[in-house]
């Protein structure tokens, strides 16, 4: 009352505290970053250890093994998943929330240095790196051209390269594609022999002599200088005359050896559109703004393409930023039109532009000042937090619309402005301050979720808890200020066509309240039946998620334009036999009419020595029109594009819509089968795989389990390797540098670019097992003896890929979901995998967006139940009564009938957006059911019977419940219409909440009335007794 008291008689100094605040939320608005998601840092390390050469089976003995015993014992790990493929392992660390990313990438980097001296010799560097949603490519660049790969290569590694990595805020670029020059040494095994030369030597006196070495300092007087021992090597004759041995004779590296200035084996082919490129993928700095660095990237390639050949183009195939700002601007235009709409239906009610505007003010007051909260905390402008504001214009205007009405309601009673302002606040004011906190207080479980969904959401229940209390302090302030202004004695006298229209909108509504008041008097005779309407219709709307009426799936997949198309081909397949598969393909997509660009890549690694090669894989980033300018969804595109691939046999072909929120993987079924033996694994997993793929709504099936890569294994002698003194990695070592080479120094040319120099057999002499056994190896006493003399070849097939969770081998069956909800498909493959015996030891889990769809489901669950205790402990301060609140409580769970039936009529599924908008729709219901038996208290205070209490309070305050609720309604109706790019994820909550809001309204007018008089009842018969 204070407050309002001095809004009113001091109007200057409220007045230039609300624009303060404004003025701050304005400045604070232009500071803040603009982002697609939270800035969430996932308590996760990843680790990548090269392993040039080894199978899978090794990378997983040697390295794999040692390193998960080694890192297992860190405090706060939860999973430990590992990766071995052929040349190379990876390790996903997930720590339990909480933990200090930073500070847990330092202790693996430290336990791998620990373990580092017991793993081979050769393994590489290991890479360590944190987990973080927000440090995510933002950009893809394609560079093509009639250039020469290797033309385009340079071009792009030794000047456009550079310039995007200065870009401000970019954290890195990476380059792919295209030939990158290499000095290959390809050594001949029979000159070899001949001069009595190992392959170890050949390398050995490239390392040796190709140096630039400092050797002390000189003082001669008063002037001292720096000596080096220089003997670089600086062309290719430097390399041809090198001499490697000198004893019994000379002997230089071209007696052995043909020295040749070519690239590197290609183990990647790119293209855009069909033609060759290469690709740069541009990522963010976690705390860069992804809009802003999108524009700087581009501002550079504009300055980058003006100074490149005239024949050499770059194209942006894929650019986050786009949708992110398309999807901001999206939520930008629904909260626009959702403040027009309010409008309306505020001046439908209020018939006049001055009460329309004092309660519209609300809106752009709340707004803007919660800005600079959002600031405080580092909150950034994305599609969580401006959905959270879209959805807070219905209920900002709830405060000043009751405190309105009943301002007007004192006026019509003849008061003056001032005291109408006064009384009118006060006389609503309790339960303005409660109907607000009800809004406030279901956010708080949300703020302090665990898990990924808490963090997400965070921002979300803390602005809209934020928007609300502004909104409030301006009901309490500037709302009655303007009142006792602007409104007037015989305000709804007033003259004009508005005047005219309210009159006959006025009588229409009093048919309507009169109506209400006797439905009202006759649900009160009937009260039981009325209780047993409301919870027969809440069963029945229970039992539609009950029975899968409405499917249930973590986050509604959107339409950004972009899809990925995977094809794998059988093992043994070549990069070429690859190539012409996945060219096909191309042509498929190519004449998709919405397909706007194809960037593919087939093949993969490092190539020689590089982390192994994956030339039997290829993946197509499809890039399709405009949302507007098309007319198929990007689902009802995939379609068409599976069928397509049903046409092209011998390759797994799978299609995928990426979902962030899920970790920027699409799919959806992903089971994890955990053992030791991986026979077994294969054989089980071979009949989950079937039993998935007959389960209506899946496609694109497989397991990682059917992929075996045929090998030849050099099975050593280890008598015969003691007898000629050679160490196994001796063979190890030679065996690879002949097939697939070893760099062992650099080729530095004045003025230019250091080129790599590889060690490797001739190209004649690595086809075939016999001459691989043919290869020279060096004893520790010097005797050179053959490979076949001390190994035996034998050729066999191997995994292509070892996977381990918490040190057990994991073979994954995976698919993605078309035609029906993700729940709808989990529920049935849990009924038929169910059906399959596992041994002892062995175990089927659920991983991926199943796994995350329960722990969300559980989460906000537990969530929405401590908003309803909140509630009702609020109740209890609030009417100083145990039994009272259970009349509004009662109105919460039958808003659950308009929002379950709403998301089946609308075809929406029930996910992790959905049940937010539950959590919120528990606050806004809540609000009728306050005002209701609030004003019901406080007329039976003055002398009313309860039945005429309660009928007096549901009249009165009929008008503000039906203005809330109109308003709630229509203020969410752009967002449920998914009328631009992210509407996918809004809808959901809207539809939720607009259901909700209805049923809720419409139940709680006979339903709250009704349950009053019962709990009523209950309380005068305990005092009784």
């Amino acid at each position: 009352m204070g407050l309002t008291r001095l809004a009113i008689t001091r109007p200057l100094a409220i007045l230039m505290l609300i624009v303060g605040m404004v003025l701050m939320g304005s400045v604070a608005y232009s500071r803040m970053k603009i982002d697609r998601f939270p800035a969430i840092s996932f308590p996760a390390v990843f680790v990548s250890i090269p392993y040039p050469g080894a199978a899978p089976t090794d990378v997983e003995e040697l390295v794999a093994r040692p390193i998960e015993n080694a890192i297992s014992g860190l405090p706060g790990i939860e999973t430990i998943t590992s990766t071995s493929s052929e040349g190379s392992v990876n390790f996903n660390i997930r720590f339990v929330e909480g933990t200090d990313t930073s500070q847990a990438a330092l202790d693996v980097e430290r336990r791998l240095a620990a373990i580092r001296a017991r793993l081979p010799e050769d393994v590489g560097t290991a890479s360590v790196t944190k987990a973080d949603i927000t440090q995510l490519p933002v950009m893809n660049i394609a560079m093509s051209g009639r250039r020469s790969l290797a033309e385009l290569f340079e071009l792009g590694n030794d000047t456009i390269l550079p310039r995007l990595q200065s870009v401000d805020g970019v954290a890195d670029v990476t380059l792919s594609g295209g030939l990158q020059r290499e000095i290959q040494v390809k050594v001949d095994s029979q000159r070899l022999r001949g001069y009595g030369v190992s392959l170890q030597t050949v390398q050995n006196a490239l390392t040796r002599e190709n140096i630039s070495t400092p050797s002390g300092r000189l003082t001669e007087g008063t002037t001292s200088q720096s000596i080096r021992a220089v003997g670089l090597l600086r062309s290719l004759d430097d390399v041809r005359n090198l001499v490697i041995q000198t004893n019994p004779r000379v002997v230089r590296l071209q007696d052995v050896a043909t020295v040749i200035d070519t690239f590197r084996e290609q183990t990647r082919l790119q293209r855009y559109n069909g033609q060759d490129a290469v690709g740069f993928v541009v990522t963010k700095q976690a705390d860069a703004n992804s809009v802003q660095v999108a524009d700087n990237v581009k501002n550079t390639l504009a300055q980058i393409e003006r100074t490149l050949p005239p024949d050499v183009g770059m194209t942006i195939t894929s650019d986050t930023s786009i949708f992110t700002r398309r999807s901001l601007s999206a939520v930008t235009n629904d909260l626009g039109i959702a403040v027009i709409l309010t409008g309306v239906v505020l001046l439908l009610f209020l018939h006049t532009w001055r009460n329309t505007l004092i309660v519209l003010l609300a809106i752009p007051t709340s707004l803007v000042s919660t800005f600079l909260v959002m600031y405080f905390f580092g909150f950034s402008l994305n599609i969580i937090s401006l959905m959270a504001l879209a959805l807070t214009i219905g209920i900002l205007v709830d405060d000043s619309i009751v405190v309105l009405e009943n301002i007007t309601r004192h006026l019509e009673l003849g008061e003056v402005p001032r005291e109408a302002a006064l009384r009118g606040r006060s006389e609503i004011g309790l339960a303005a301050m409660a109907i607000t906190l009800v809004d406030v207080i279901v956010f708080l479980p949300v703020s302090f979720m665990s898990g990924n969904i808490g963090r997400l959401f965070q921002e979300f229940g803390i602005t809209i808890a934020t928007a609300t209390l502004f909104s409030l302090f301006i009901s309490f302030t500037l709302t009655p200020m303007l009142a006792s202004r602007w409104l007037s004695e015989g305000h709804a006298a007033a003259r004009g066509p508005l005047a005219r229209f309210g009159r006959v909108w006025d009588r229409g509504y009093d048919r309507l309240a009169r109506g209400y008041r006797g439905l009202l008097g006759m649900s009160l005779r009937v009260r039981w039946l009325v209780v047993a309407i409301g919870a027969a219709s809440l069963w029945g709307s229970l039992l539609m998620l009950q029975y899968n009426i409405i499917g249930s799936e973590y986050a509604p997949p959107e339409d950004d334009g972009v899809f990925t198309v995977n094809v794998s081909m059988p093992p043994g397949t070549s990069l070429q036999g690859t190539d012409a598969v996945v060219r096909r393909v191309e042509q498929l997509l190519s004449g998709v009419p919405e397909v706007e660009g194809l960037f593919t890549s087939v093949g993969g690694g490092g190539g020689f020595g590089g982390g192994g090669s994956n030339t039997r894989g290829g993946n197509i980033a499809v890039q399709l029109v405009d949302k507007r300018h098309r007319d198929r969804s990007v689902f009802q595109i995939l379609v068409d594009v599976r069928r397509g691939f049903r046409q092209i046999p011998d390759a797994q072909i799978r299609a995928n819509v990426s979902s962030p929120l899920a970790g920027g993987g699409g799919g959806g079924i992903n089971i994890r089968l955990l053992g030791d033996d991986l026979d077994k694994l294969t054989e089980i997993a071979t009949r989950v795989e079937e039993a998935v793929r007959q389960t209506p709504g899946t496609v694109d099936v497989q397991n990682n389990a059917q992929q075996r890569d045929p090998e030849i294994r050099a099975q050593v002698d280890r008598e015969r390797l003691a007898d000629l003194r050679v160490s196994a990695n001796t063979v190890a070592t030679v065996m690879r540098t002949t097939i697939d080479g070893t760099v062992v120094t650099q080729l530095r040319p004045d003025g230019a670019n250091q080129v790599d120099i590889r060690v490797l057999a001739a190209d004649s002499e690595r086809t075939t097992p016999s001459q691989l056994g043919a290869i020279p190896l060096l004893g520790e006493g010097g005797s050179v003896v053959r490979l076949d003399q001390v190994a035996t070849l034998i050729r066999d097939s191997g995994p292509a890929r070892i996977q381990r969770t918490d040190r057990q081998r994991v073979i994954e069956v995976t698919g993605n979901v078309a035609g029906r909800s993700l729940g709808d498909v989990t529920r049935d493959v849990r009924a038929a995998t169910n059906q399959i015996p596992l041994p002892e030891g062995y175990r089927l889990v659920y991983a991926g967006q199943v796994q995350q769809q329960e722990q969300a489901f559980l989460t906000l669950l537990q969530a929405l139940s401590l908003s309803v205790v909140l509630i009702y402990m609020l109740m209890v301060a609030l009417f100083e009564s145990w039994l009272t609140p259970f009349a509004i409580m009662f109105s919460l769970p039958v808003a659950l009938v308009g929002a379950f039936s709403g998301l089946y009529l609308t075809g929406n599924t029930f996910n992790i957006f959905s049940m937010i908008g539950m959590i919120m729709l528990m606050g806004l219901v809540g609000k009728n059911a306050i005002l209701l038996v609030d004003f019901t208290d406080t007329l039976r205070r003055r002398g009313l019977a309860r039945n005429a209490a309660l009928l007096e309070a549901a009249y009165t305050r009929l008008r503000p419940i039906v203005m809330t609720t109109c308003t709630v309604v229509f203020a969410m109706l752009p967002l449920a219409l998914k009328l631009e790019e992210g509407g996918e994820s809004r809808a959901p909550m809207a539809v939720v909440i607009i259901g909700g809001v209805i049923s809720s309204t419409l139940l709680t007018l006979v339903l709250v009335p009704a349950v009053y008089t019962i709990l009523d009842d209950a309380k005068e018969a305990v005092l009784k007794a």
